[in-house]
């Protein structure tokens, strides 16, 4: 299932070891050919913990919502994680400021 997959991604292409239980879920989109289901996950570790999957992930760094806005708009970001990314902007903005993560 999604769960497991992205425990699994998130293992595999960072080192992270998130629990299925950690996730929260945010919805399922289609597109023509793809299901995507959205979950977030609050992660306060330390960016030097991270380990990048070569050829899979480029880098790795924290970034404000306007940060990401800047990396979208100078295409340092995919244009799927783009679409995706904005689509659910606004369900994220309202989790943070339900203090579902900081």
């Amino acid at each position: 299932d999604s769960l497991t997959a992205i425990c699994r991604e998130l293992r595999e292409e960072t080192g992270i070891h998130a629990k299925a239980e950690d996730f929260v879920f945010l919805r399922s989109v289609r597109d023509r050919s793809t299901f995507y289901d959205h979950y977030c996950l609050t992660w306060c570790g330390d960016l030097k913990d991270i380990t990048l999957l070569p050829g899979e992930t480029d880098a790795v760094r924290w970034a404000t919502f306007a940060e990401v806005h800047q990396l979208i708009d100078t295409g340092k970001i995919c244009a799927i994680i783009a679409k995706q990314f904005l689509e659910e902007e606004p369900s994220l903005l309202a989790r943070q400021t339900a203090q579902d993560f900081p």
